[in-house]
């Protein structure tokens, strides 16, 4: 039984993988942007029809589709996603080179978001409905319903321009990161703590909380060693579909701050119909959310013994 739901978990991951693929290579596909043209125009050298024709030839653009896909997936078997139009480089190395930035700035989000969700989500549970928790609740709402990328540019205005406490442009190393990853933990501690706020006050109503009281255990025990226990695992599902979102969604805050992430080339690969590099970031986001859901399902799976 086991072995059966690890293979149609594989499965599942390939039908993924495959389609992710299939449908990004076929918008690339369909775009009305010319690919020999894009990478003849990025060179900035001119060309002529003849070129232009021979430039078709040698990228294969003049095979149908699935000749196309079928050669383009041969390669990332291969872990080889061609060249990028911009930069005339290995995608597969620009890719490398950018992602542990993009992964350390998710990382470090996740941590702050952790850091002001978890005791901010339990300390209104525990006095719901009281000042704080009004209050709590309204900020959380306000800060849901503006995006990122505006928080972000209202929070450069004032800490890099007027305050000068951050550069415009992020610096090299984790200093750099902290006001992007700042803007993107507090965005989403925002929605978490209420998440975490509604499953914390079911767990406080049920039968078990009430027998530690009646023994006399106090509250700060009851909520930060049987109430945060038994919210981890609804918890730890939330930050993997989390990180999936992350790493996608914090591509316009890391254009605004210059991560130098993967996100940001993304972005500027859109900019520029690099199709190469763009195709090689939808697989690589595809197997990272993958990867980080199949260790969410192990880790639930070690908390949780109902879950085994």
């Amino acid at each position: 039984m086991k072995l059966k739901k690890r293979l149609s978990q594989f499965v599942s991951a390939v039908i993924i993988i495959f389609g992710v693929t299939f449908l990004t290579f076929l918008l690339s596909y369909l775009s009305p942007d010319d690919a020999a043209v894009v990478k003849l125009s990025a060179m900035k050298t001119g060309y002529t029809q003849e070129m232009l024709e021979l430039t078709r030839d040698e990228m294969g653009l003049n095979a149908p589709f699935i000749v196309q896909y079928g050669r383009w997936m041969k390669g990332v078997l291969r872990l080889d996603f061609g060249t990028s139009y911009r930069t005339n480089e290995e995608v597969s190395s620009m890719i490398l080179s950018a992602l542990p930035r993009t992964l350390s700035l998710t990382l470090l989000s996740m941590l702050i978001m952790l850091a002001i969700a978890v005791p901010t989500g339990l300390y209104c549970a525990a006095h719901p409905n009281g000042a704080i928790d009004r209050l709590t609740m309204a900020a959380s709402y306000l800060f849901c319903s503006l995006p990122s990328f505006f928080i972000a540019l209202v929070a450069m205005y004032f800490l890099c321009i007027r305050l000068k406490l951050f550069n415009v442009r992020a610096e090299p190393g984790i200093k750099g990161l902290i006001m992007p990853a700042a803007i993107l933990g507090v965005t989403l501690s925002s929605w978490y703590i209420r998440q975490i706020r509604s499953i914390a006050i079911e767990q406080i109503s049920s039968e078990y909380v009430k027998c530690l009281r009646a023994r006399g255990i106090s509250k700060i025990k009851i909520l930060t060693k049987h109430v945060l226990k038994n919210c981890l695992t609804p918890i730890i599902t939330l930050l993997g579909i989390s990180i999936g979102g992350m790493l996608g969604g914090s591509a316009i805050v890391e254009s605004i701050f210059s991560v130098g992430g993967v996100g940001s080339a993304a972005v500027e690969a859109v900019t520029a119909r690099d199709y190469p590099f763009i195709q090689a970031y939808a697989f690589w986001m595809a197997i990272i959310y993958l990867l980080v859901n199949l260790l969410v399902d192990i880790t639930n799976r070690r908390l949780d013994p109902r879950i085994r």
